[in-house]
């Protein structure tokens, strides 16, 4: 725990920066990276981001956090367990291929990790789908690469955040969504399938192009 202090926290906001490099894409960072050189302590890092916006870091000391990107810069707050300490850090960053490289303050070398396992695929429900009622649009739901979902309906605009893990879609809403928290799901004939856990009807969304 000593060895995370103001430098640990300072390299690991970078190596989180880092990983979200020239494409300001969450979805080109989510998956695991590793450090190419070890921080002063010695400790090679190990980062695994996930689409809803979490991260963790593998090493002698677990470090959980929640990331965000904002053009070519990564806001990363981390939080370190039995220590109590919470830091927001700001980096710039860009991906080429497999490597991240993160540059952190004026006359600090930029940090370099390389993927070390497949890029997360796309999100199996990522797109623009609707739900109609006789010949009209009621709502109408998209899902980003980047775990966000946005809903358009006359009563009102809704946004929030998913997660997919197998087959099952987890919402984290920002307001209340006319969806249930947690349902199985299936995509066929773009028709995507949502059957709530309660057992209640499952409700059918169909694919369309974007706006």
């Amino acid at each position: 725990m000593k060895t995370l202090s103001l430098i640990g926290i300072a390299a690991l906001a970078l190596i989180s920066s880092s990983s979200i490099g020239a494409q300001s894409s969450t979805q080109s960072l989510v998956g695991a990276w590793r450090a190419d050189a070890p921080l002063p302590n010695g400790v090679v890092q190990t980062f695994r981001f996930d689409p809803d916006g979490t991260f963790d870091l593998a090493q002698a000391l677990a470090v959980e956090g929640q990331y965000r990107i904002d053009g070519n810069h990564l806001i990363e707050t981390v939080t370190l367990p039995n220590v109590g300490v919470t830091h927001t850090d700001t980096a710039t960053f860009t991906i080429a291929g497999d490597s991240l490289v993160v540059s952190e303050r004026a006359g600090t070398p930029p940090r370099v990790l390389r993927r070390t396992g497949a890029a997360v695929p796309s999100s199996p429900i990522a797109g623009d789908w609707v739900i109609t009622v006789g010949s009209g649009v009621a709502a109408h739901y998209v899902f980003t690469n980047d775990g966000a979902m946005h809903m358009h309906a006359q009563v009102g605009d809704e946004k929030g955040k998913y997660v997919v893990r197998g087959d099952t879609l987890h919402l984290s809403n920002d307001q209340t969504f006319q969806l249930p928290a947690t349902a199985l799901f299936t995509v066929a004939d773009s028709v995507l399938t949502l059957t709530p856990q309660n057992g209640k009807q499952p409700r059918q969304f169909h694919k369309v192009a974007p706006r």
